[in-house]
């Protein structure tokens, strides 16, 4: 076997701020009314006791896994739109995926976001609130929060709606579809919440809440709107991968997060750094792992042809609705062709095995003939697609 290898390098430099922390387990949104007269938010992991961080440090994951009931090992946060009329708050046809942050047992691995609140007893006034959706027949001292404001992923048209479930029937408290949604949520004083939070794209999702509450007697002495905090939910693995190397107002402007942005300068852009195991901030374009990289394209001679060989790392499609697609393509004068290619993958060897859950090793070979190529080229082209 003969063999030639081309590999290609990129030199340049760059550093920018690192991105959100995502909170991949149960996190709680902790409001609380200071002695000083402020609000504020935090959100706050439970797993392994509260560790608390500020919301614009912060992101929360959802893959594009199907949901399982009663399998949180293998369940992700796509969920299907049933059938019943009382879930059009959504905005999403029905049979067509939902991404939620479901109220019940998540999948391992998926963001599980509730309300909370610690205030000392009798911080706030108690009463029933002028609204059918709070179910009490007596006063609670109750902290509404509100919705400010979302902002879907940038080129969609996408919604946000918050709703808990009883039975089969949801009671919905926000929703960006259905105008006729008064978008408040009420929780008590003092108490821990769960929810269902609906998405009807993958994607980074920007959603702006904010609360308030009655000093008392009853509903008197407001304590006015705190301010306005954004929680940033990343929806699939590349808005998990934008969250993870971007900050908050970086994710804001897609010349810098974008798919086809390219913040340091290094001639890649962000899909094809997402693609190939690259960080988007380090220009000296040096892969994040052995064994990830660039495409490497090869000519090799079995049984009298040779054949061009592309080697490139490649990101498991696993159950994703819409993984990310590889093409290989062939050209001897850059009229790139995809015929006669045949594609086989392999996992990496035992000394790389934390790559192997969300990487495989792909091998595209053409055959070019019984004569060695005067020239050859080779690429593989990366989007998404269903």
């Amino acid at each position: 076997m003969k063999t030639t290898t081309l590999t290609l390098i990129i030199a340049a430099s760059s550093q920018l701020h690192a991105g959100l922390i995502p909170m991949a387990e149960h996190v709680d949104i902790r409001w609380r009314w200071e002695t000083s007269g402020v609000w504020t938010c935090q959100a706050v992991t439970k797993s392994n006791g509260d560790v608390a961080h500020e919301t614009p440090d912060v992101s929360f994951p959802l893959s594009d896994k199907p949901y399982i009931a009663g399998n949180p090992a293998n369940s992700g946060a796509r969920l299907t739109q049933p059938v019943s009329a009382a879930f059009a708050f959504t905005g999403v046809p029905v049979g067509q995926p939902l991404w939620t942050a479901v109220q019940g047992t998540p999948g391992i691995g998926e963001s599980w976001p509730g309300l909370e609140n610690n205030q000392n007893v009798d911080t706030f006034g108690s009463y029933i609130p002028n609204d059918t959706r709070v179910l009490q027949i007596t006063a609670r001292p109750w902290i509404k929060i509100s919705l400010d404001g979302y902002t879907p992923p940038p080129g969609t048209a996408s919604h946000f709606s918050l709703w808990t479930t009883s039975g089969s029937t949801p009671k919905v408290w926000m929703s960006t579809y259905d105008t006729a949604v008064v978008n408040d949520y009420y929780y008590a004083e003092g108490t821990h919440t769960h929810m269902n939070w609906g998405f009807s794209s993958p994607g980074i999702h920007k959603v702006r809440i904010k609360a308030s509450a009655f000093i008392g007697p009853g509903q008197t002495n407001p304590t006015g709107f705190s301010a306005v905090h954004t929680l940033t939910f990343a929806i699939g693995p590349f808005a998990q991968w934008q969250a993870s190397h971007f900050t908050a107002s970086e994710l804001d402007a897609s010349a810098i997060s974008g798919p086809e942005a390219d913040p340091d300068h290094d001639g890649m852009k962000n899909l094809v750094e997402f693609a190939f195991g690259f960080d988007p901030k380090n220009g000296a374009a040096v892969p994040v792992s052995t064994g990830l990289g660039l495409p490497k394209l090869s000519l090799i001679e079995e049984s009298g042809t040779f054949y061009e060989v592309l080697e490139y790392p490649r990101r498991r499609a696993a159950a994703q609705l819409a993984p990310l697609l590889y093409l290989p393509q062939f050209s001897s004068d850059l009229n790139w062709q995809t015929n006669t290619i045949t594609t086989t993958t392999t996992d990496f060897p035992a000394e790389m095995n934390e790559l192997n859950a969300l990487w495989e090793k792909a091998s595209s070979r053409r055959p070019a003939g019984p004569a060695r190529p005067a020239r050859g080229f080779g690429r593989v082209a990366v989007g998404f697609g269903e």
